[in-house]
């Protein structure tokens, strides 16, 4: 088992990652339909995010273990993290969630039926279906890798995965399927609500990071940078012309060339990495409650309500939240 060590480029990019991401739903909460920043961040930029943080975890998961036959005592404890994390956080935001209630339309058993569907399938706030997601993916890589599955086997089934998820998800793609499988999409969704999950969004990525703690073939940095740079400009023609906003083919290969440059990066280590991986975690997690925060104080708050000052108002106190806490 390797010793523990810092990364200084991954904590940098995960901490800039979990800022796309809060900032991806300001915009669509809090912006205009024709801004610009609904495509650059909401739609193009941040799609990288998830991708990214799910070949880490997986890259550190799978650093712990010897060999292929991992001790399930190291899957069982990233598992109950990920699990405890989310159910943790689906308690903080029980008070959003009943304001949500109390001011949509449904009654009281509807909205328990409907949140309890959400919960196990999806998540009731949009960020933390991330946690469940990733026990599950973590949870299946570990287990084909046990059971004797080579990398690259792993690799092409969550290739086949993500690539029913981006064709499923998206209207441009599933509407040019046909008839029998659109209705079978839509029997897959009355039961479980998205395709976003472990299975069709998170196997690729974590055996990805599998792939990363295990080898040591890596691209040349320039040219994981290069790659990164043409990758995520194609992901932007992908956003704009097939209209993918969740589940994006690109982030792919963007996620893959962006990981194996930062973690070439041999800065030394200091203490300001260890903290900027621990506040993009409280950034990802607690985002959505200075989203409410805003909301609930704007009767009095004499701030001018636009685009900018709403981005000030929470990306600031956010950050000082998260440094806060990792202090």
């Amino acid at each position: 088992m390797e010793g523990r060590r810092q990364y200084p480029g991954l904590d940098v990019v995960k901490f800039f990652m979990a800022l796309l991401v809060a900032q991806r739903h300001v915009i669509q909460i809090f912006f205009v339909e024709s801004s610009r920043w609904r495509v650059l961040i909401g739609s193009w930029l941040s799609n990288l995010g998830v991708p990214v943080f799910f070949i880490i975890s997986g890259f550190l998961l799978f650093r712990k273990v010897d060999g292929s036959h991992p001790d399930g005592k190291v899957i069982r404890r990233f598992c109950m993290r990920s699990l405890r994390l989310y159910l943790i956080w689906s308690v903080l935001y029980l008070v959003t969630d009943w304001y949500n209630w109390y001011h949509g339309s449904r009654d009281l058993v509807e909205g328990v039926t409907t949140y309890l569907h959400r919960f196990l399938f999806d998540s009731t706030i949009p960020q933390l279906w991330y946690l469940p997601a990733l026990a599950v993916a973590g949870f299946l890589v570990w287990y084909g890798y046990g059971k004797g599955m080579k990398i690259w086997q792993l690799l092409a089934v969550g290739a086949v995965l993500l690539t029913v998820g981006c064709l499923g998800d998206n209207w441009y793609f599933n509407q040019r399927l046909s008839m029998a499988v659109q209705e079978a999409l839509r029997i897959y969704w009355r039961l479980f609500i998205t395709l976003r999950n472990g299975v069709f969004y998170g196997v690729f990525y974590v055996a990805l990071g599998l792939l990363f703690a295990k080898t040591e073939w890596r691209l040349p940095f320039w040219a994981a940078v290069g790659g990164f740079l043409a990758f995520t400009a194609g992901l932007y023609w992908e956003v704009t012309h097939c209209y993918n906003t969740n589940f994006t083919f690109l982030a792919a290969p963007a996620a893959y060339c962006l990981f194996t440059a930062a973690q070439q990066v041999h800065w030394k280590e200091r203490p300001l990495y260890v903290r900027l991986r621990g506040m993009s975690e409280w950034i990802y997690l607690s985002h959505f409650y200075f989203f409410y925060f805003l909301v609930w104080t704007r009767p009095w708050n004499p701030v001018p309500f636009n685009s900018k000052t709403v981005t000030v108002m929470i990306v600031l106190p956010m950050v000082v939240f998260a440094w806060g806490m990792v202090r």
